[in-house]
């Protein structure tokens, strides 16, 4: 059996968005390739979103959807140190049982390598397409989730007047740890509360970002077990970094104002969406002196140890960019903040 724990200081982790970043942008070979990179370059993990309706012969440029828990799979099978979680996946659209025992599956035959993500899923157009009602998902969640630790525990779990036992069981005891995706104060503090953890998504900004680790701090969370979403690229130094990527910068913030995300409290504003405000505010980019600092100041001023890349800008950066600056903040920036974080420790 194998315990979940918080990883002792100073280890700074890095995990890459993958759905929720764009790498399924890529071809489905590179992308599975890519994760077999990420754990090479010592990344802690690969988040996987899950997302419908995206992504079609007439959207050249940005995400795709693919399944998340087949994707989760065969990034699993084709690695053994690195760990696949999902941010997150949206509880209302899976039937309880099959969830319990997929995620389960996985569990088991990466020997413990999950990190279960997941939301109340109340995206309007996937419930309308699923065919359930919004009141009913925002009811339903936390007795879905409690039915979920039931499910995994090492007995039977009653339906009307029979009992079975849900197979398969965890390898992580009691189950998977558990990551909520939230944007409301209250249901951070309900995450710290029941002990789990929760997400900070790279697409909200940093004023919101500081509202939900506070709220979660409040409560008794554990800051250090956030991973903590930020746009991100390296490059050799500040002036390439920002000639590299503003092409990209431009074409995804004419995305998301299209998406009319400013419009949801909590996330974003339309002013965050000004490419210029959009690179100073919602993008850690430079050289990696540069990212490392900035890495630092969020730790220093969030407590935050784990860092959740958004590297692939939702699948609009070019690939050959990607490729090196993953290969930098692996080798070159990871060290730097890890060395910096030690030194302060033993100063």
């Amino acid at each position: 059996m194998r315990q979940y724990m918080k990883p002792a200081a100073p280890t700074f982790r890095i995990g890459l968005s993958g759905c929720a970043g764009g790498l399924e942008a890529i071809s489905s070979s590179r992308l599975l390739d890519l994760a077999e990179q990420a754990e090479a370059l010592g990344f802690e993990g690969l988040w996987l979103n899950e997302e419908h309706f995206q992504g079609s012969i007439v959207e050249v440029e940005g995400r795709r959807c693919l399944s998340p828990l087949v994707l989760a799979s065969a990034m699993l099978a084709r690695t053994r140190r690195l760990r696949i979680g999902f941010s997150v996946l949206l509880l209302a659209l899976h039937h309880p049982v099959r969830l319990a025992e997929e995620i389960a599956t996985l569990d088991v035959i990466s020997d413990g390598r999950v990190d279960f993500g997941i939301s109340r899923g109340a995206n309007p157009r996937y419930l309308e397409v699923y065919g359930i009602d919004p009141e009913s998902a925002n009811i339903s969640f936390q007795p879905r989730l409690e039915f979920l630790f039931e499910a995994w525990q090492d007995r039977k779990v009653p339906f009307g007047e029979n009992s079975y036992s849900i197979e398969p069981k965890p390898v992580q005891k009691p189950h998977p740890p558990v990551f909520i995706g939230t944007y409301t104060e209250e249901t951070a503090a309900w995450a710290a509360r029941q002990g789990h953890a929760i997400i900070c998504h790279g697409i909200t900004n940093m004023a919101n970002q500081r509202r939900m680790m506070r709220a979660f701090k409040d409560a008794g969370g554990d800051v250090t077990r956030v991973p903590f979403g930020r746009f991100v690229y390296v490059s050799e130094t500040d002036a390439s970094a920002r000639e590299e990527l503003w092409p990209t910068v431009l074409k995804l913030a004419g995305r998301l104002k299209g998406f009319g995300l400013f419009n949801r409290k909590g996330i974003l504003t339309e002013g965050d969406l000004d490419p210029e405000v959009f690179y100073r505010e919602m993008v850690i980019a430079g050289s990696p002196e540069t990212c490392a600092r900035r890495f630092l100041e969020l730790h220093d001023e969030l407590g935050i140890t784990y860092l959740n890349a958004l590297s692939a800008f939702f699948g609009f950066l070019p690939f050959d960019l990607l490729d090196r600056s993953l290969t930098l903040l692996g080798r070159e920036v990871r060290p730097r903040v890890e060395q910096a974080l030690t030194s302060r420790l033993t100063a």
